[in-house]
């Protein structure tokens, strides 16, 4: 599944945002917190975490909205598990508790609203408890308790995502499977997400005793999901690896697909058939071919908005795919008089290089791609663009290890472009590289291909009128260039296609200039939000940064947080 860009929707334009104030006291409210208030110091400081957890932990949103039944509700409700173990519901103006439900476990305790005053509350540790709030909202009845057991004992787990689902609630949690030993000693971490099930017919022992939550399914990756959203039957997993049945890695050593700073494909496929750069005026296509290719053997035609390539005769490693583009239609035109390419066959090294130097014609119009994309499930041409030019080259070495490890063993796994322990240094970067993966929520099965890896710049804010909201709980702003793309997931991925709905100009560009961007959410075309951390000299800060619509200068605001401009 791919994401398809909309030419018309790019602003090549956009020159940059503009500040607009914003009176705080119409557009900050303070609220006191009761007892200590929110904080992430939660979990014991004396267990060890992996970097996977610590990461997943850091980007961790404790304060969850609250479901209304209508827009004619007189408040809202925001709601969070206090680091003394209570749940805490805050409307507007006063403050209402439920009783304290469980000691702090492993994890970080979350709360998910999944109707209008019922409300899901995992402790961390591995249970979980239902509440009803009383119409009043000053009071709630604990209407079921249950225990995530994996072989006979409680499991500490994340919470992920929780629906209703006919007479039951369904929920999505990860937990730490196994840590093993690599051969240079570093441990390699693998996660469990899992599929549990809990009545919504209570009776009164399930107010007095624990119950074992209904496990539906489990599949295992090498990372913490960072965001789950359940529609339509299906769950939609964004994160940094796919997921499969545990049994495929307890019986084969299969790893998972995962991602990395460099482009990957985690469908088990051989690296991308290429890899592009840009600059304001030209373009630099890298096509790796086996060394031994005569270039009487290679035909390169370039057109002014078409591109040829067809490489014959070529029997070495002949399950690497050639490339074979007729007549392909190329994003934009260029200059075809200026455009060149150049056959390095790389001495004693099994592949070389076929680099087409592309002149654009409309210089400083940016591409989103090399082709021109048709909406298809399927687009097997859409490679995204290689930022860091030095990186490209690296296709080659990707291509070389792929065919040596086939070559081995091929009932191996084939690896992707991006192996090697993850680099902590990818927390600096802007966005995460995530693939969106579409799974049966009462199975487990894929019900979509799941999409190549993409750098996502900002997550959907939760709404207490999801529906009437205007935000798609499936939309994400994914990084195309300096810009910010909002993509509208499909509810039915079997039907639909991700759709590209609107740009944020430079978006990631201005993210970049953040000290310490967290959280980075969007309200749909309307606004992408960014919550910047405090420090000891300054407090944190809002960024809103708004659709340009076409325009040179869109409008950029700040808020500052806190009553004194610190908030914790």
């Amino acid at each position: 599944m791919s994401l398809t860009v909309r030419r018309e929707l790019l602003n090549s334009k956009f020159d940059g945002y503009k500040l607009a104030p914003i009176p705080e006291n119409n557009a900050v409210k303070m609220t006191p917190l009761p007892r200590s208030g929110l904080s992430q110091a939660t979990v014991s400081a004396s267990s060890h975490l992996y970097f996977q957890e610590v990461q997943s932990r850091v980007r961790h949103n404790h304060l969850a909205v609250g479901l209304i039944s209508s827009p004619q509700s007189p408040s809202a409700t925001l709601g969070y598990v206090d680091k003394e173990g209570a749940f805490t519901l805050v409307l507007i103006d006063r403050n209402v508790h439920s009783p304290q439900t469980a000691s702090r476990g492993s994890e970080y305790p979350v709360s998910i609203s999944v109707a209008p005053l019922t409300w899901v509350i995992s402790d961390g540790s591995g249970q979980f408890y239902v509440l009803q709030i009383e119409p009043q909202l000053d009071k709630a009845r604990l209407l079921g308790q249950h225990e995530f057991m994996v072989d006979n004992s409680v499991t500490p787990c994340r919470l992920h995502s929780a629906q209703i689902l006919g007479e039951s609630i369904v929920l999505l949690v990860s937990s730490r499977a196994e840590v093993r030993r690599t051969s240079n000693r570093k441990p390699s971490v693998r996660f469990d997400i899992s599929a549990l099930r809990i009545p919504l017919s209570f009776d009164s022992d399930s107010t007095t005793e624990f119950n074992p939550v209904e496990i539906l399914w489990r599949k295992r990756g090498t990372d913490i999901p960072s965001y789950a959203s359940a529609l339509a039957g299906n769950w939609l997993v964004c994160a940094s690896c796919t997921f499969e049945d545990p049994s495929v890695h307890q019986d084969t050593g299969r790893e998972p697909m995962t991602s990395s700073t460099e482009d990957s494909q985690p469908t088990g496929k051989p690296p991308p058939p290429y890899s592009w750069t840009q600059t304001g005026d030209s373009l630099t296509m890298a096509i790796p071919l086996p060394s031994s290719t005569p270039k009487s053997h290679i035909h390169v035609n370039i057109a002014a908005k078409h591109l040829s390539v067809l490489v014959t005769q070529v029997v070495e490693d002949s399950n690497i795919p050639l490339p074979r583009y007729a007549m392909k239609e190329l994003w934009d035109y260029v200059d075809r008089e200026s455009s060149l390419w150049t056959w390095d066959q790389q001495g004693d090294l099994k592949f070389g290089l076929l680099t087409l130097h592309l002149e654009k014609k409309h210089d400083g119009t940016k591409w989103p791609s090399i082709f021109a994309q048709r909406p298809s499930p399927a687009n097997e041409d859409d490679v995204p663009e290689t930022v860091d030019p030095s990186e490209m080259w690296k296709i080659r070495e990707a291509l070389e290890k792929y065919t040596s490890e086939l070559h081995a063993d091929p009932g191996a796994d084939i690896p992707s472009l991006a192996s090697g322990e993850m680099d902590p240094s990818v927390d600096s970067e802007v966005g995460r590289r995530l693939t969106m993966s579409y799974l049966d929520i009462l199975t487990g099965d894929a019900v979509s291909r799941n999409t190549s890896f993409e750098e996502v710049l900002a997550l959907p804010l939760q709404h207490e009128l999801q529906d009437e909201s205007g935000i798609n709980p499936r939309s994400l702003v994914i990084k195309r260039g300096i810009d910010g793309l909002l993509f509208n997931g499909p509810i039915v991925p079997s039907v639909d296609l991700w759709e590209h709905v609107s740009t944020f100009p430079a978006l990631a560009f201005v993210l970049a200039s953040k000290r310490d961007t967290r959280f980075v959410y969007h309200t749909g075309k309307a606004a992408a939000l960014a919550l910047e951390n405090g420090g000891t000299d300054f407090g944190p800060n809002m960024y809103s940064y708004h659709d340009a619509q076409g325009a040179t200068r869109a409008k950029q605001g700040v808020s500052r947080l806190g009553s004194d401009g610190r908030a914790g």
